[in-house]
């Protein structure tokens, strides 16, 4: 993400924030609690864990969102501003369905897993593939 983009985010940055509808579709549309298929099977011959697959010169960051926060403008944009100020990229890696970051337009990875073990492999598989070495 480039100046533009970062500056768009920060555009969007409000602390109004829309309804949730699943409660008023879940009847109609239930959501699939089936566990599986939450972590790529990983081929041997083709990825090895060592092989990065982003630009080693892009610095990224991630944000652990273990619960929705109730202030996520505030942080959006302080996260928005370091990114911006530092030329990084922000992923964040959200155990929730929702963390309120995905309404700013924030990069947002779902960390699913029925087990500790299984959330923790499924982060790590996403801190290789966006090649981040910081999580905060």
């Amino acid at each position: 993400m480039g100046l533009q983009t970062w500056t768009e985010i920060l555009s969007r940055i409000t602390s109004q924030d829309a309804e949730d509808l699943e409660d008023l579709i879940a009847e109609r549309f239930p959501r699939s609690e089936a566990v599986g298929g939450d972590v790529f099977p990983e081929p041997v011959a083709v990825l090895r864990r060592e092989t990065q697959m982003r630009d080693p010169a892009t610095v990224c960051v991630g944000l652990r969102v273990l619960e929705q926060m109730p202030d996520v403008a505030d942080r959006a944009m302080r996260l928005a501003s370091f990114a911006l100020e530092r030329q990084v990229e922000i992923v964040i890696l959200s155990h929730c369905d929702r963390s309120g970051f995905e309404r700013f337009g924030f990069r947002v990875e779902l960390v699913k897993g029925d087990t500790e073990a299984a959330r923790a492999a499924c982060e790590e598989q996403i801190c290789r593939m966006w090649n981040i070495d910081l999580v905060l």
